[in-house]
């Protein structure tokens, strides 16, 4: 019984190490946005995280995760911008007045982002900014680099 009582103890202080490395890492970068994945219904599936994005990829961290990694990762060679709407009158409730709502589908699936207009206007410009990938020359070092990351991830 002693022995159980102190696994637990020691996942409990692995979970808060997780939980303050991510907090902290994250605190003082990136864009706090509100994302949810396409189809949904209503007000369900609206998730708080932070969005960040460095060259290629657009990086997604939820607000309540403990993996160190980001939650969602996305290339912006396949984003595009599919419209953007105000807030509805139930989203109203649970969001800031000052809100957007962007709708993005990448190639794997639609996301609203709900942010300042600040926000939704930057991510704008640096995704429409993307070279389009058939003017593109191909660079066979960063093709290798891409296919092991993806086998990585896989």
């Amino acid at each position: 019984m002693e022995l159980l009582g102190w696994v637990f103890i020691a996942l409990a202080v692995i979970c808060m190490a997780l939980g303050a490395l991510r907090f902290f890492a994250l605190r003082s970068r990136g864009s706090t946005v509100l994302l949810r994945v396409l189809p949904a219904s209503g007000n369900h599936g609206w998730r708080h995280g932070k969005i960040q994005y460095s060259g290629d990829t657009l990086s997604y961290y939820k607000l309540r995760s403990l993996i160190p990694r980001a939650d969602i990762i996305l290339d912006r060679t396949y984003l595009s911008v599919e419209g953007h709407r105000e807030l509805g009158t139930s989203e109203r409730e649970f969001m800031p007045t000052a809100v957007r709502i962007l709708t993005v589908k990448s190639d794997s699936a639609t996301y609203e982002i709900a942010a300042t207009r600040h926000i939704i206007m930057a991510l704008i410009s640096w995704i429409e900014s993307a070279p389009d990938p058939r003017q593109e020359k191909t660079d066979y070092k960063s093709l290798t680099q891409r296919i092991g990351r993806q086998r990585e991830q896989g």
